[in-house]
């Protein structure tokens, strides 16, 4: 009876993980994408002193979301250079790395999304924290 009864469980098991598998190894690879997404542009924006590039780049806001366009017009209208220089078609690339390492690029799901991650990250480090102190206490040298 108890061999049929871990026969079906398992049975449940395997249809569970095999059902859930796909849908956390897409989660995970878009962390991983976003992982490396926040690694390169944090290093960018360490070195922005050192890399000119970033400070002279620009990036037309045509393959860019919509919103650059309206905040290059508002800095344009605070600063009051409406009529003293024509209507820029380009963004700083600064911005973009900016909004790519913050998340505000993807939006407000973004700046979730990179929240929930963080938190993530901190309950794993928290949690090894106080596992290496659990086992040092237990572990007699």
């Amino acid at each position: 009876m108890t061999a049929a009864i871990n026969s079906r469980s398992m049975r449940t098991w395997r249809k569970f993980h095999r059902f859930s598998f796909g849908y956390f190894k897409i989660i995970g690879l878009v962390t991983a994408f976003i992982m490396i997404v926040i690694s390169l542009t944090g290093i960018l924006l360490t070195h922005q002193d050192d890399l000119r590039i970033i400070q002279n780049s620009r990036l037309s806001s045509s393959v860019l979301p919509d919103e650059y366009q309206e905040r290059l017009d508002e800095t344009r209208k605070r600063q009051q250079l409406d009529e003293i220089i024509p209507r820029e078609t380009s963004v700083p690339l600064k911005w973009v790395i900016l909004d790519l390492h913050t998340g505000d690029f993807w939006g407000s799901w973004g700046r979730w999304y990179y929240d929930l991650i963080a938190v993530a990250f901190m309950s794993l480090a928290f949690t090894g924290f106080y596992m290496y102190w659990k086992i040092r206490k237990n572990h007699k040298f």
